[in-house]
């Protein structure tokens, strides 16, 4: 089979497609055929070898998948070959025509989810666990996605605006910022040249936004705290532009009239609560199902162009969910 591999940590030239036996299942396991692969920041910070729960090398990328299943382990029941499905964990091993996976990591998909959006799927999931889980007890009537354009915020700005929340979207590039605009966002803001905070305070009449969705952070991440509204909270879910240069908890203790809060999120506080995220993921494939949510898909590109692929990833050039086809 096919697959994207890498044995070194770097840039997109590092990736290399190489031919590899197709595996077997083991117990527990399932064989799936690859229908379409995603591509996501995750990918980059393995490649980078900045991923903290990094596989040992050679290693294949790619967190994301759909696809049909081509055999059963020994011990597996509940599913049958043929079967449309999803693959999603974070150790890599998807950008391949073929995967051999516990059946843990393995989610049935109906008829009715086209296997190229359900590659997004992941994303929504993410999605639903910032909004309902890490920022539960806040009742959001509008939020702020920094980095909006990209698979991530796309996924919210659907899931927000399906729940009837205003969202305000910024953006790096006024092309990205008509796409969200388009796309979903109520508001939009080019924080390349606008003032972030003085615009989000504006377009909520000076009472800025209950939740602010950023994975960027950067240097002046601790100015950006005065957007959010009384008792409102910031969820960080990367750090993409680096970390803040202020200390967070003094600025905190500076705004303590607003009683402010801050979250730092990650998927794997569910590694210990399995039922808790198959419960998401069930949700979110159950709207899936029901037709509630439409992925942006920014281009489906075949495997053998993934160093093009994370070069567009590397260069933001990204609006919605890039696809791998093997």
């Amino acid at each position: 089979m096919k697959a994207a591999q890498i044995t070194a940590y770097g840039g997109p030239e590092v990736i290399e497609i190489v031919d590899l036996p197709t595996p077997e299942p083991g117990a527990g396991e399932v064989l799936v055929r690859a229908a379409a692969i995603g591509v996501g920041k995750p990918d980059f910070l393995l490649r980078s070898g900045i991923y903290r729960w990094k596989p040992p090398l050679p290693t294949i990328l790619g967190n994301e998948m759909s696809g049909h299943i081509e055999a059963l382990g020994p011990g597996v029941s509940g599913l049958q070959e043929g079967q449309p499905v999803m693959v999603f964990g974070t150790g890599g091993g998807r950008y391949a025509e073929y995967n051999a996976v516990p059946t843990s990591l393995v989610t049935p998909l109906p008829d009715s989810v086209d296997l190229d959006a359900a590659v997004a799927i992941p994303n929504y999931i993410i999605a639903w666990a910032l909004l309902f889980e890490a920022a539960r007890g806040i009742d959001a009537k509008t939020v702020y996605v920094n980095g909006a354009a990209g698979g991530m915020g796309t996924a919210i700005i659907d899931l927000c605006r399906s729940r009837g929340i205003d969202i305000i979207g910024g953006a790096s590039t006024a092309e990205k910022c008509a796409f969200i605009a388009d796309y979903g966002a109520t508001q939009v803001i080019n924080y390349t040249d606008q003032d972030l905070v003085a615009r989000a305070t504006e377009l909520t009449g000076g009472r800025g936004v209950d939740l602010a969705f950023d994975q960027l952070i950067g240097p002046r991440f601790v100015d950006t705290l005065d957007m959010l509204a009384p008792l409102g909270m910031a969820v960080s879910y990367n750090a993409l532009a680096g970390l803040p240069e202020d200390e967070l908890f003094a600025g905190m203790r500076a705004r303590a009239g607003k009683s402010l809060a801050v979250r730092c999120f990650s998927w794997h506080a569910f590694d210990d609560a399995p039922e808790k995220a198959r419960r998401i993921t069930d949700a979110v494939v159950g709207e899936f199902a029901a037709g509630k949510f439409k992925p942006a898909i920014h281009d489906r590109l075949p495997l053998s162009d993934v160093r093009r692929a994370h070069e567009m990833l590397d260069a933001r050039e990204i609006m919605g969910k890039l696809v791998l086809k093997p």
